[in-house]
């Protein structure tokens, strides 16, 4: 059998379309949900199907830079009180430390990226403004993961094919965020950093109105800024990865003889775990950073596809990239979505039917229906589109150089401390504001029947299938596109193809006019 080392040249240079992204994505999804089984079958418990979730390791992650820098400083723990129980211990707050390795995987994945493509996104340039706001969004954004339960990678690109309940209201009031988000900071002046991704050759090489981010004397790297959060950044991996893969023990905190160290450690999980989960965050890094995949750009895209489409003149005029509005004309991120959730709950109705392995998402209040959805969806979607990227894009752009990810990054580290210096209070809140108390929709439609709640899973697949099939074609009808180029070519090439064929601007394919440029503040 040869090998087309050609292709491989071709594609690992160059940017992904979003539905090959979202292939990728689910293969990673599968990869985890396995590491996860043999985990549990290994320690003699039932497994379930739990696609990938970040959040949880991301608060124990940050703990493990607190718990160090008490140390360092022979500070007190602020925390630390009661009993370890069965070796894990009980600090009192929300976490304790630990590593999550998807989440270095997926730093990894888009560091990877950088060495294929040959190009670091180390100067994209964002001014002063951008940075601030990213900064406050990812305050609010990691805030409203604790409150809602998980973030968008939980909600969108795993409760959501899993028909868990509170996801689906989560994502809602995410979708009324995102858009309060998008109109509110396009009046400002930031619509022009509304963007995917940036590569050097379409940004500098293109008009005003595409090239806000393209360096002017000064590049992200130029910012002290940028230093200071890619230093946070390699501690908060450094340390986890020390802690939890070299020395378990290395941050031992003794209160009246009790230990706290990473509970979480490749030793309480074992090697199969922390090797499969750690490929998977890899494999979805790669993808996410190939593409500029993220789940808050779906929901502004299925929200705004068609105004764009309608209505090109007044977005252009707010001065939203042309990129961009081909991008939710052509629906290229609810496709990748799609193409994701295709690829992963195809595997979990497969395991279900076949192994009786159900899915995750089950027996946790976090799991069930409270106010903190309908508050954190809010948070989740402003935050997002704040950040420029949502939570599950920053991992992959933290290992590209992005500056306004670095610096809102640190934004989450202030974000999730509410949360967890008042972890009881939001405990009693979120028990208080219970509202519905079933997991998954299939739940309400088959409560005392397995093979029915399969069932209407399968169908739901089914109903998935066909919306991706549908967004193509759709895809295909507002930007004048082939559906062949939808779902081969990378955006930026889609944005080329229509370009030529629509003469520039003013012109039209297949009867749909071409974008026009954007303005420039």
């Amino acid at each position: 059998m040869q090998i087309n080392t050609e292709f491989i040249k071709r594609y690992s240079k160059v940017q992904w379309s979003f539905f090959w992204a979202g292939i990728t994505f689910g293969i990673a999804q599968i990869i985890y949900m396995v590491g996860l089984w043999v985990q549990h079958v290994q320690a003699g418990k039932m497994p379930s199907l739990k696609p990938i979730t970040v959040t949880t390791d991301l608060g124990k992650m940050f703990r493990g830079l607190e718990v160090s820098f008490y140390q360092l400083f022979s500070l007190p723990d602020y925390q630390l009180y009661g009993k370890a129980i069965d070796g894990v211990a009980s600090t009192g707050g929300a976490f304790v430390p630990g590593v999550g390795w998807p989440i270095v995987g997926m730093i990894l994945g888009g560091w990877l990226v950088t060495r294929m493509e040959r190009e670091h996104r180390g100067w994209v340039y964002y001014p002063p403004k951008v940075l601030l706001i990213s900064f406050f969004g990812g305050i609010l954004f990691s805030y409203g993961t604790r409150l809602a339960g998980g973030c968008t990678l939980n909600h969108l690109m795993g409760g959501i094919p899993l028909m868990n309940i509170h996801s689906f209201i989560t994502v809602f009031f995410m979708a009324i965020g995102g858009a309060a988000g998008f109109y509110i900071l396009g009046r400002v002046g930031m619509a022009s950093y509304f963007k995917h991704q940036e590569t050097r050759s379409y940004v500098c090489g293109n008009d005003a109105g595409e090239a806000a981010t393209c360096p002017k004397g000064k590049t992200g790297m130029s910012n002290p800024l940028y230093w200071v959060g890619l230093t946070f950044a390699l501690l908060f991996v450094g340390v986890a990865v020390y802690g939890g893969l070299f020395n378990p023990e290395s941050l031992q905190h003794l209160k009246k003889g009790e230990l706290v160290s990473f509970s979480k450690s490749v030793d309480a999980k074992g090697w199969y775990y922390m090797v499969l989960t750690l490929v998977a965050g890899i494999i979805g890094g790669i993808g996410l950073a190939k593409s500029g995949m993220g789940t808050e750009c779906a929901l502004v895209s299925w929200e705004a596809g068609s105004m764009m489409t309608k209505h090109d003149g007044f977005y252009a005029k707010l001065g939203v990239p042309r990129i961009t509005r081909t991008l939710m004309r052509s629906y290229l991120p609810m496709i990748g979505l799609l193409a994701h959730w295709v690829v992963m709950l195809g595997f979990v109705v497969f395991a279900w039917i076949i192994f009786d392995v159900s899915p995750g998402f089950v027996g946790k209040l976090k799991y069930q229906t409270t106010a903190g959805n309908l508050i954190g969806g809010l948070l989740l979607g402003l935050g997002a589109v704040m950040l420029i990227g949502c939570e599950i894009r920053s991992y992959m752009r933290i290992g590209m150089g992005y500056l306004n990810t670095l610096v809102g990054f640190m934004g989450f580290a202030v974000g999730y401390l509410p949360f967890t210096l008042n972890y009881a209070a939001h405990k009693e809140f979120l028990s208080a504001s219970l509202m519905i108390e079933s997991y998954k929709w299939y739940d309400l439609i088959f409560p005392d029947s397995v093979a029915g709640q399969k069932l209407v899973l399968l169908l739901w697949w089914g109903v998935l299938v066909a919306a991706l099939f549908y967004m193509i074609r759709a895809g295909a009808r507002n930007t004048g596109a082939s559906e062949h180029s939808l779902v081969y070519k990378n955006t930026e090439d889609v944005q080329r193809e229509i370009d030529v064929k629509g003469t520039g601007e003013g012109g039209t394919i297949a009867g749909v006019s071409v974008p026009a440029k954007a303005s420039v503040a």
